[in-house]
């Protein structure tokens, strides 16, 4: 064949697959990974580097080059309570790495992409973790937008694997599931609003327990104290498919606790983390905003109960009166 035939050929077949829909750009259509696990690897390692400077120099504005979502509004939280409550940076960040890497990358179709790393963080009494990266659009740079920690005696479930060793996100609308995974935050929610609802979807675990306590006992005399548990729709959750069949869940919640104060008593010194996002000297009540990772796993619908594996939380904003 010509050179000249050559391109006529590969000119036609070009134009026969747009007029097909099967052309791709940069895993519009295709179902591709977002990167190879060599290329995750180094995710990783500049993640690693950026981070340690972020926590190093305190800079949110950086910070925000790294992370996103839920992971990146906790973080960016805790940087102004750390410039509040020690603006001479007496009390250095030590710097660590994520260590032991397992990569779960997914095929997805279109975008954003996603992958994650089960690791163990490098400092001293470090807890399994799972941290997401997402990449919006082939431009943009990939940002940690998960990262929540196993808690004691808990640990990931096996992620489904393709031929290929490549993970898979479910739906989240998903049936056949205990709930789907787009529910499963109002399940937990609801559950902690009064302990009874959903009580018969989710398993008891250290994580529930905790959460419930201070929602279960009493407030000293001359105060009271209301708490608010809600979803946290700005950050859809995240499902990937277990080797079981079931989904793992990352989910989002906030958590607000407010304290008010009966006369003739006096509300008392606040909480230097909440003082960080208060103008003045709250007189009657002061309410903290806290917002919390979990990852939930979901089995199929029959075969268990729902149970919180892991989380991640800060306190991301303080009101006072």
């Amino acid at each position: 064949m010509s050179a000249r035939q050559f391109a006529t050929a590969a000119t036609a077949l070009a134009l026969a697959a747009a007029a097909t829909g099967c052309m791709t750009v940069d895993g519009e259509k295709a179902r591709v990974p977002g990167l190879s696990k060599s290329e995750a690897a180094q995710v990783l390692v500049d993640f690693d580097a950026r981070n340690n400077q972020v926590w190093a120099t305190r800079d949110a504005e950086l910070n925000a080059l790294n992370e996103t979502g839920s992971f990146g509004a906790i973080d960016t939280a805790a940087l102004r309570i750390k410039n509040f409550t020690d603006p001479r940076q007496t009390k250095p960040s030590v710097p660590f790495t994520h260590d032991k890497p397992q990569f779960w990358i997914p095929r997805p179709v279109g975008w954003p992409k996603w992958f994650a790393v089960q690791n163990t963080p490098s400092y001293t009494n470090a807890r399994t973790m799972l941290l997401v990266f997402t990449k919006e659009n082939p431009d943009a740079p990939w940002k940690a937008a998960w990262g929540p920690s196993l808690r004691p005696g808990e640990s990931f479930p096996e992620p489904h694997r393709d031929a290929k060793g490549y993970v898979t996100a479910v739906p989240l609308d998903e049936a056949g599931l205990v709930a789907a995974p787009k529910d499963t935050a109002g399940v937990l929610t609801g559950y902690l609003a009064d302990g009874k609802a959903s009580a018969d979807l989710l398993t008891p675990s250290a994580i529930t327990q905790e959460l419930r306590k201070p929602r279960e006992e009493p407030v000293q005399d001359g105060f009271v104290r209301q708490f608010v548990d809600a979803p946290a729709t700005q950050f859809p959750p995240l499902a990937i498919r277990t080797k079981d069949g079931g989904a793992l869940v990352l989910l989002t919640a906030t958590h607000s606790m407010k304290l008010t104060v009966q006369p003739p008593n006096t509300l008392g010194e606040v909480e230097a983390h909440q003082q960080a996002f208060l103008s003045r000297k709250p007189e009657r009540s002061v309410t903290e905003h806290r917002l919390a990772e979990y990852a939930v796993v979901v089995p199929k619908a029959g075969q268990g109960r729902i149970k919180v594996v892991a989380s991640a939380s800060g306190v991301i904003g303080a009101d006072g009166e």
